[in-house]
């Protein structure tokens, strides 16, 4: 059996209408001759059954020689005929939506002026007077997905489904009783035949409709037995932006009693969620964690790391542990490997921070006394793995340098990618003049030479490989420029990379911002000189501006593959980037500059306002996503979007398809909004919302762009998807009215907490494939889906579907779940349905 799903809203406009399918006969032959059906008698209005016909109706039309019952999953055609001088014979067709929901809603659309009166016997106690009338009559949800609409079309009778986004339209079945027969003829209508009459249902129309263009779909009617027929459609798009239905799987609040902040997010092949961030809270962690308790801090407290599961209707904290030591430290990095172990990147000050199988055991930032007792340390950066249950520590190192004694500054890990062989790549900034290097080579103006062996600016950006099970340093390498002509001089500049990402063969793309007007960038970059877009040359020097850049390095760390600014004349940054499949680069951020790159103009419901800045002062930042061919020299696109006020982006990930996300924080009231219902706005709540954009393959149309947020402030700053294209982002929220669903904590435990929230993309049904192997059955299906749950049922003409119990072990591989079931004689049919 076809897979099907569950939706919970209706697209924006009709993914499919079957249209035409007219109840009534609109032909019918008597004999040999065919004569109209008295068109002119079908009624245009339904009235609402008030005890005037059968009670089982809820509605009803009539016509000088038919009468039309409905019930939310029936309907009854009872077509009279004179068999002589005031008698009548009745034939009775009854069509049953065979598996209807059950509970279905039933209601008149459409309400019209008229009234009718049945004053029927001498008891006025019977009679039935001002009984409502409607154009319309609409079932809603007759299948999940799936709404049914009754109308009159040129006084004919007919009926619609409009299928929503994700929804299958294979599940609809028609059982026809009181046919004598029948077919689908050579024209692809559906002939009944009732004794010497001959119904027929012209072929349906199946359509879609996006960009106020209708495009028609193939299909037509498929007998399924003798009296059950079902629709049969044909390809159809699934990325047509209006048929695009994201839901909110689940949104819950994560927290203790103090402030939490969740940086990053990620998701294995199996569905389990993990989040990193910090915590004040002393009381999020769980038994069997590597740290249970709360190690100290005022301002970030101790970094975090936490798993959840979700079966479709509940969620699971699988572990919180806590890592960290008596001063402050926080995770900005998340990664995960093949077998599920955590890597976490950030920043620490703490002496007795967690260390294990250390590079570098012992911090190494300046210590210094403050007025308060004891001694303090500039930080440091850190890089970790953890177990799959967090239960170990595998390694833990301390990674960076003295820092600047005299700023208090030092080292900061923004971000952790990990390619398949275990080796962790790390990225930040430092203002350390010893931050641990594994060469001489020093970056020379028109060479292509990368690693770098002392500080350029103030901070330098910085590039570290860290070995699998964390015990030798393969590269490392400060990556930045000063802002005058003597490199080194005045380490006036600044270079900070704030994302990282690598691909299959192990180069290392990292995005940030610097100020500095020799930071390096290569011949073929999209974009060589800071201040200006483009290759046009010169300087153009804004104060207090940055350029974003993107770069991408070879996997020994000594080739630098490209490196390019992409910014305007005021100030533009890059927070995150991702990669595809081909090496294409992902960045997002925010930009104030009126002339930032962006090819996106004429995207449908997307727009940006930088254009009334000026010079350097920030008066509108909004977000952007650009698109970066393999080599850095082609801009594919970018995409320039928000309000008036401030939009950022944060995090961005792409799908197989190359459909790229991005999320962030929005503080603008008139932020592009696409596809957007319940609790997944299209208006702001509060001061800032989270907000989600997607965009298709070619950066050509909006998938959706929504606000997901409270009445306080709310932020986005993690994102990440599974294998299905489903987006999950993470933040903090201040509001005690955040959207929650499905939630593990439903209510705001501190100050603020931690959020972590999953949206469903709905643009296809998931498939479960049955595979007949003697004695058993195997069925596979996606594993990282846990809204829907495995059903079977013995016999399609009755909504017996009961759940399948999953036997224990099931084998997981590559996000397939593979379920062996004893085979049997009996006919078993199989779907996946969404809670």
């Amino acid at each position: 059996m076809i897979p099907w799903t569950k939706n919970l809203r209706f697209a924006k406009s009709i993914l499919a209408g079957l249209a035409g399918a007219g109840c009534l006969a609109l032909l019918a032959t008597a004999a040999a001759a065919q004569t109209a059906l008295m068109p002119a008698s079908l009624p245009l209005y339904f009235e609402a059954n008030r005890g005037q016909s059968d009670s089982t109706a809820q509605f009803i039309a009539r016509g000088g020689n038919s009468q039309f019952l409905i019930s939310p999953d029936a309907a009854q055609i009872v077509l009279f005929k004179a068999a002589g001088p005031r008698i009548f014979s009745a034939r009775t067709l009854r069509m049953q939506f065979v598996g209807a929901k059950d509970g279905a809603q039933i209601s008149g659309e459409e309400a019209l002026p008229g009234k009718i009166n049945y004053l029927i016997g001498s008891e006025p106690a019977g009679w039935q007077t001002g009984v409502a009338t409607f154009a319309k009559v609409r079932i809603g949800g007759i299948y999940p997905g799936v709404n049914l609409t009754y109308y009159g079309n040129h006084r004919q009778l007919e009926y619609d489904f409009t299928v929503a986004p994700g929804a299958d339209p294979g599940v609809i079945a028609i059982r026809f009783d009181g046919a004598d027969k029948m077919s689908v003829n050579p024209a692809g209508e559906l002939v009944l035949n009732l004794g010497d009459r001959e119904i027929r249902q012209p072929k349906p129309v199946i359509y879609q409709t996006a960009g106020g263009s209708r495009k028609e779909i193939s299909g037509g009617y498929k007998i399924l037995d003798a009296h059950t027929v079902a629709f049969a459609v044909n390809d159809y798009d699934h990325k047509l932006p209006l048929v695009i239905d994201p839901v909110l799987s689940y949104s819950t609040y994560f927290g203790g009693n103090a402030d939490d902040i969740a940086w990053k997010v990620a998701v294995d092949a199996n569905g389990f969620v993990y989040v990193a961030g910090e915590t004040l809270s002393a009381n999020l962690g769980t038994a069997g964690a590597f740290q249970t308790n709360f190690a100290g801090g005022s301002y970030t407290g101790d970094a975090f790391a936490a798993k959840f599961s979700f079966n479709g209707t509940n969620m699971a904290l699988v572990y919180c542990t806590y890592l960290g030591g008596s001063q402050e430290d926080y995770a900005f990095g998340l990664a995960l490997d093949n077998a599920g172990d955590v890597f976490l990147a950030g920043s620490t000050d703490s002496p007795n921070f967690p260390t294990n199988n250390a590079l570098y055991p012992k911090i190494r930032g300046h210590a210094y006394n403050s007025s308060q007792t004891g001694t303090f340390y500039t930080p440091n950066a850190f890089v970790a793995e953890l177990n799959t249950n967090g239960s170990r520590l595998i390694y833990s190192t301390y990674l960076g340098g003295s820092g600047n004694s005299a700023l208090g500054t030092g080292d900061t890990g923004t971000g952790v990618a990990v390619d398949s062989a275990g080796n962790a790549y790390v990225t930040g900034f430092t203002s350390s003049t010893n931050f641990p290097t594994t060469n001489s080579v020093v970056y020379q103006a028109g060479t292509n030479h990368v690693l770098l062996n002392f500080l350029a600016g103030s901070y330098d950006a910085f590039l570290t490989k860290i070995g699998p099970g964390g015990t030798n340093l393969l590269y490392s390498t400060y990556f930045g420029g000063d802002t005058n002509l003597n490199i080194g001089g005045n380490n006036a500049g600044i270079a900070m990379a704030n994302g990282i990402a690598v691909d299959p063969a192990g180069d290392a793309y990292i995005a940030g911002f610097t100020d500095g007007l020799l930071f390096p960038t290569t011949t073929n970059a999209v974009q060589r000189f800071w201040g200006l877009p483009g290759n046009s040359g010169g300087f153009t020097n804004v104060v207090g501006g940055n350029n974003a850049f993107v770069a991408k390095f070879g996997p020994a760390g000594t080739n630098l593959i490209y490196s390019t600014f992409l910014g305007g004349t005021n100030n533009d940054q890059a927070f995150g980037i991702a990669v595809d499949a081909a090496g294409n680069a992902y960045v997002t951020g925010g930009a104030t500059s009126p002339n930032f790159p962006n090819t996106a103009t004429n995207v449908p419901g997307l727009f940006n306002n930088l254009t009334n800045n000026q010079g350097g002062f920030r008066i509108t930042t909004n977000a952007f996503l650009a698109k970066l061919d393999p080599m850095g020299t082609n801009l594919i696109y970018s995409a320039v979007f928000g309000g008036f006020v401030e939009d950022v982006g944060y995090g961005v990930a792409v799908d197989p398809a190359g459909e790229a996300f991005v999320a962030g924080t929005t503080s603008s009231t008139n932020f592009p909004t696409l596809n957007t219902s319940g609790l997944l706005a299209a208006t702001n709540s509060g001061n800032d919302d989270v907000f989600v954009t997607a965009f298709n393959t070619n950066g050509s149309a909006l998938l959706y762009s929504i606000y997901l947020g409270g009445a306080n402030n709310d932020f986005g700053y993690g994102l990440a998807l599974d294998l299905a294209g489903d987006a999950y982002v993470v933040g903090q929220t201040l509001s005690a009215n955040f959207p929650t669903n499905n939630a593990l904590h439903a209510a705001l435990n501190g100050p603020s907490d931690a959020f972590l929230a999953k949206i469903l993309l709905l643009e296809a049904s998931p498939a479960v494939t049955i595979t007949l192997n003697p004695p058993n059955v195997t069925l596979t299906k996606p594993a990282y889906l846990p809204e829907y749950q495995l059903e079977s049922n013995t016999n399609l003409l009755f909504n017996t579907w009961t759940l399948v119990p999953v036997p224990a072990p099931s084998v997981i591989s590559n996000g397939l779940q593979v379920i062996t079931l004893p085979a049997t004689n009996a006919d078993l049919f199989f779907r996946l349905q969404r809670f």
